[in-house]
């Protein structure tokens, strides 16, 4: 990943994620750390390998660790208008963002003692979910990214270790992953279309990334990564959910991203200062409009076929632990909508 100047990007490595609470910044994590940031270094990445000296990459401030360790997950609801079959279907999105720790080996959340500590790493998960109708039925889209808050296989800082998407219509189903390995990113494709059905195939990985990580990058969550009016210019695989609307194979393209100047942005829980990050990919151009201060929240986003979205709640809680029937009232204040036939 490059651009008009040094791109600034935060390293970070994972400590032991206590579940339901926070995690503790000690000396421990800080030596661990330094092991993971050698290990890093060290790691290959076969036949997709970028020869070039990586930077030393600043580390991420404790601050990032305060937040996102704090036993909540932040959750978005938006008013969501969605383009589907050449028409504009309104809707709702949500975006959930939540730390956790995967197994660097397997991708899989740990959730026991079972995993050494030096096959963990931390990783901010984003589940993207649309929901729409389309005539008579209904869309339904979810996209998890898990992007590692430290280098992986010897990739930047807040790169995509792992991405699937699943869509269920009355059609029927598709599943869609990407994985980051040595040896390129390895995907896996699932679908009920003839044209599609199975499919396993490699691409290359180096100096690349994939589109539905940026939603994680642009919040620049561990630091600012440009200033308002620069540019980078990397190698970008289209988001699953676009390949899924355009049934496009998983190919990489030159983008530019670029970060304009804060300007005020209103939404219906308010109106806030907010940068505009815009690329083009596949034909499409997005903006996607970020808080300027803050929590840097993801405040709306708008594409050239018609899509738009505009923040409708924000709240930070343990939604993990809200499955039951008492939880409604939480629904209600995310203005979710309910399930249930009309009388």
């Amino acid at each position: 990943m490059r651009g008009r100047r040094a791109v600034r990007m935060a390293a970070a490595c994972s400590s032991r994620w206590k579940r339901g609470g926070q995690r503790a910044l000690t000396v421990a994590f800080a030596t661990a750390a330094l092991i993971a940031l050698s290990a890093c270094a060290s790691d290959p990445n076969t036949n997709n390998a970028d020869t070039t000296a990586a930077p030393a990459y600043p580390p991420v401030p404790a601050s990032f660790y305060e937040t996102w360790s704090d036993g909540n997950g932040e959750v978005n609801s938006y008013e969501l208008v969605e383009e589907r079959y050449g028409e504009r279907r309104e809707g709702n999105a949500v975006l959930v963002f939540a730390a956790e720790e995967l197994n660097r080996n397997t991708y899989v959340k740990v959730e026991s003692d079972a995993t050494p500590q030096d096959q963990r790493m931390y990783v901010i998960k984003l589940n993207q979910l649309r929901k729409f109708p389309t005539g008579i039925y209904d869309y339904s889209a979810m996209t998890t990214t898990f992007s590692v808050a430290g280098s992986h296989l010897g990739h930047h800082p807040f790169q995509a270790a792992r991405v699937v998407h699943t869509t269920q219509e009355w059609c029927g189903q598709v599943y869609h992953r990407v994985d980051l390995t040595e040896s390129g990113w390895k995907e896996e494709l699932r679908s009920y279309f003839e044209a599609e059905g199975t499919q396993d195939r490699v691409s290359p990985a180096a100096r690349t990334d994939v589109e539905d990580n940026l939603w994680i990058w642009i919040r620049e969550l561990g630091g600012r990564v440009l200033e308002p009016g620069e540019t980078v210019e990397m190698q970008l695989y289209p988001s699953l959910w676009e390949l899924r609307k355009t049934h496009r194979p998983f190919d990489a393209a030159p983008v530019v991203v670029k970060k304009d100047a804060a300007a005020p942005f209103e939404t219906p829980v308010g109106t806030f200062d907010a940068y505009p990050w815009s690329w083009t990919v596949s034909g499409r151009a997005l903006t996607v409009y970020v808080e300027a201060e803050g929590a840097h929240r993801i405040l709306g986003w708008e594409d050239s076929r018609g899509g738009r979205a505009r923040l409708a709640r924000s709240e930070r809680l343990p939604y993990w632990r809200m499955h039951g029937t008492d939880a409604d009232e939480a629904r209600e204040r995310l203005g979710l909508p309910g399930f249930g036939i009309a009388g």
